[in-house]
């Protein structure tokens, strides 16, 4: 199964409270354009889960655009960026084992993401996820772990990476 990490956009810096951060218009641009190359790697998913942070779910409207999404949608507050990176792994996975999914997608926050990429991969090098970045993983399920297969930046999609 493939699981594929993205962080939200570029946010507001500040908001009543961290989980108002609204995306900045850059953000929105960035995530479009994230989408965009998105659909030509993984055009659907099985599974999709987001963070319940307003700046995490209007990525996920944006990509859910250029991509087609399932019928199994979970909002999380496993995915908020304070979370335990094992108890939001598990989740996703247990999610995933449910669903019999071949793709999937979460959208979620730093310092979370590379923490539970660590945690699922036990020890492959976690990347430095800018704004908008997406990472593969390659899971399996019977094993509960995983190998990341490849990391994408903003810079990386805009240079043809």
């Amino acid at each position: 199964m493939k699981l594929y990490i993205m962080r939200h956009g570029q946010a507001q810096i500040s908001a009543p409270s961290d989980s108002e951060r609204a995306l900045t218009i850059l953000g929105q641009e960035q995530t479009a354009i994230m989408a965009k190359w998105l659909r030509n790697t993984a055009p659907s998913f099985d599974v999709s889960f987001v963070s319940p942070y307003k700046r995490a779910l209007q990525t996920f409207d944006i990509v859910s655009q250029q991509v087609h999404m399932s019928g199994h949608h979970y909002c999380l507050e496993e995915l908020t960026p304070e979370s335990n990176p094992s108890t939001c792994g598990d989740a996703l996975l247990a999610y995933c084992a449910e669903h019999k999914a071949t793709n999937a997608l979460a959208v979620s926050h730093l310092p979370l993401v590379g923490l539970v990429i660590n945690d699922l991969c036990r020890g492959d090098f976690v990347p430095a996820f800018t704004t908008s970045s997406i990472a593969c993983l390659d899971i399996d399920l019977e094993e509960w772990q995983g190998r990341l297969l490849w990391h994408r930046t903003l810079d990386d999609v805009l240079m043809g990476a």
